[in-house]
């Protein structure tokens, strides 16, 4: 279709350049990201509308669920539903992986939406290489508020309270967490566009492991037989954070 006429509209002259007030037609044609931070440059996007095949997807038991899914899509015609197995310790877990590593601010930017009680969501980053090994991760705890830093494997600490949390499937939340592989340090954590200052906090370590890589982890996490809801759509990596 040449620029300019409408979607249904007869062939007319086509023109290959386009000033600054044609890329809100351009947004709209290319189905624009509605809730994004915009700063930082941005190495990996993702709305699902080509499905899952960006991610390695990992499920504890046989009955909890990693799919996409069509019913509120933010941008695209699909996001992911993710269940937890039944049993205890159970989660429904996402992991995306870049094959290169960056000393320097990142963000990971995600839209979620979560069930009645839903108990954990963990989301973060984590690198490695011969010389060591990072991790960035971070715990929402929807009912009481809570959000802690640190893992499974070395405990939870609680850095900030952000009130109990509508626990409705229907309701978009937007996060974004910034951190610094070059210093070491969490840099900051955005929610619903308030910002709650980490600076003062280290990333987890461990010793080197080779090869390098750079990988994303997003997880609906329960330590009860209880199974949970949990939504994901529009998934943005950046560098260069300011």
């Amino acid at each position: 279709m040449p620029h300019g006429t409408p979607d249904w509209g007869l062939v007319g002259p086509k023109s290959v350049l386009y000033g600054l007030d044609d890329l809100g037609e351009h947004a709209v044609r290319a189905g624009a990201v509605p809730s994004w931070d915009r700063r930082g440059h941005v190495v990996f996007s993702d709305n699902f509308r080509e499905g899952l095949g960006a991610w390695y997807s990992l499920i504890s038991s046989a009955d909890g669920i990693i799919c996409p899914f069509t019913d509120q899509a933010l941008s695209a015609p699909f996001c992911v539903k993710m269940v937890n197995g039944s049993g205890g310790a159970t989660f429904a877990r996402m992991h995306h992986y870049l094959g290169y590593l960056y000393r320097g601010q990142c963000g990971l930017e995600l839209n979620i939406a979560f069930g009645v009680d839903i108990e954990y969501i963990k989301f973060g980053m984590y690198s490695r290489s011969p010389a060591a090994r990072q991790f960035f991760y971070v715990r929402l705890t929807p009912i009481t508020g809570d959000l802690a830093h640190g893992s499974d494997g070395i405990g939870w600490t609680t850095f900030a309270n952000l009130g109990a949390l509508l626990c409705n499937i229907d309701a978009w939340h937007n996060v974004k967490l910034v951190v610094d592989f070059g210093t070491g340090f969490f840099v900051k954590l955005i929610w619903e566009g308030t910002a709650i200052g980490m600076g003062a906090i280290p990333c987890g370590t461990a010793f080197a492991l080779a090869p390098y890589y750079w990988r994303i982890l997003i997880e609906n996490d329960s330590s009860t037989a209880t199974q949970y809801e949990m939504r994901l759509d529009d998934v943005i990596i950046t560098i260069d954070e300011p």
